[in-house]
């Protein structure tokens, strides 16, 4: 399971790069409705968006979804998209992108995840990623990396008496969820002090 890191300085980019890539942006979305008719024009700038870097890429990308693909080109085309968008550091056009999934696929858990990490780690909106992380949880409540997720988002809005109590259902769910990963450590310890972290 991936690490648990956390910003420490007040530049976030680079720990949502690690979670983006992390948490799944290669997670094909179910209930993707398919096009009518995928055009060649379509095919050849889903092509051009896996080819193309920065902001062709992203040009390319979104081309291809406005002409319309078909479900087994339209998620790893997204997916392409959410890449190009981290290299260039678009934070909010990343996160309006996963708004974008959970309006296509909002029983998928991991796309609510996708969301509330974007916006809690990079755009510094804790109230949107909490929600996020709750529906992740009602969604998926078996998953311990989603809950210290969620704790990390009460801890975030001083809701610390809550973080640890989920950070304790983590841990009941996973008892080795912390191996390795000493900043969610912390922050659940900073939580159980009713403390900010770091």
């Amino acid at each position: 399971m991936p690490e648990l890191t956390l910003p420490q300085h007040p530049r976030p980019a680079t720990v949502a790069v690690a979670w983006v890539l992390l948490l799944g942006i290669a997670t094909p979305l179910p209930g993707q409705a398919p096009a009518p008719e995928e055009t060649p024009e379509a095919r050849e700038q889903a092509r051009l968006c896996e080819r193309l870097d920065e902001e062709e890429g992203i040009e390319a990308c979104r081309a291809a979804l406005a002409l319309g693909l078909g479900p087994e080109r339209r998620g790893p085309v997204r997916e392409v998209l959410a890449r190009h968008l981290v290299d260039v550091e678009r934070w909010s056009e990343l996160a309006e992108h996963y708004r974008e999934d959970v309006r296509l696929a909002p029983e998928d858990a991991e796309a609510w995840v996708r969301l509330g990490t974007t916006v809690l780690f990079a755009l510094n909106e804790q109230a949107e990623a909490l929600a996020a992380l709750e529906e992740a949880v009602r969604l998926d409540p078996g998953d311990a990396t989603t809950r210290c997720l969620l704790a990390v988002a009460l801890h975030s809005l001083a809701r610390h008496e809550e973080a640890t109590e989920a950070f304790d259902e983590a841990v009941r769910l996973d008892p080795t969820v912390f191996d390795g990963r000493p900043a969610a450590r912390a922050v659940r310890e900073a939580a159980r002090r009713g403390e900010p972290w770091p």
